[in-house]
């Protein structure tokens, strides 16, 4: 059975996804990361998935929440499952506790707001579970990264607007980390205090991709391994 290491599963690139009558309205992967789990990524073997046909166009954000649960949710919680079998016996001694990606009613419903998506723990319980990184996910017409630097006072808004609703999620689960994707870009949050203050990692564009070069399969993956980590994910550790 041919198989392929997990970090070159997580390196594909993600296909395009063409758009069709729309109408307009630091890199996230530290080096500390990639010492903690370059053996795991470099040893663990699992079973290529490949991008078999290019996928069908979006015109609005529910077709994008379409495309993300065909195209990427599944591969980022295999690969979760994966690195996470192939740390089993480390996970006690290094206070790690196995998560995964999923829709953001796997967590608890605080104040009956529910993002995205929520990175949880395995073996927690929709009622209790922490959102441990809130994401939220947006058409690149409507959000992208660069909005921040427009001449276009309506645009920084929108930029604003759209972090500003990922801060509110992460406030209520008490999450240091979040999220937000389109079908241009991945974009990790970081909370710096309980005053709105967010570290806005580079942009990781959704096309990137090969070994050595980082990729939106690989943020992914990534970040629930840090989240992973039961002293640093929420604010109060």
């Amino acid at each position: 059975m041919e198989t392929q290491t997990l970090l070159q599963y997580l390196s594909a690139a993600l296909p395009a996804i063409p758009t069709q009558g729309t109408a307009s309205s630091g890199n996230m992967i530290p080096q500390i990361l990639a010492m903690r789990y370059g053996p795991t990524l470099n040893s663990k073997q699992v079973r290529p998935d490949p991008f078999t046909s290019p996928p069908a166009p979006i015109r609005d954000e529910p077709g994008f929440h379409f495309r993300f649960a065909a195209l990427v949710l599944p591969r980022v919680r295999h690969a979760l499952r994966a690195g996470f079998e192939q740390l089993a016996p480390e996970l006690l001694p290094r206070q790690l506790s196995a998560v995964t990606l999923d829709g953001g009613g796997s967590a608890a419903l605080l104040d009956r707001f529910s993002p995205d998506t929520a990175f949880v723990a395995v073996d927690g319980s929709y009622s209790t579970s922490h959102n441990r990184a809130p994401g939220d996910l947006k058409v690149s017409w409507k959000w992208r990264s660069s909005m921040q630097f427009s001449q276009v006072l309506a645009f920084q808004r929108e930029y604003r607007q759209a972090l500003a609703q990922v801060n509110f999620y992460m406030d209520r689960h008490n999450s240091r980390h979040g999220f937000t994707l389109t079908n241009n870009e991945f974009v990790a949050l970081k909370r710096l205090d309980g005053n709105g203050r967010l570290a806005v990692a580079t942009a990781i564009p959704w096309g990137s991709g090969d070994i050595g070069q980082p990729s939106v399969l690989l943020g992914l993956w990534y970040l629930g391994m840090l989240l992973a980590e039961e002293n640093n994910w929420a604010m109060n550790n």
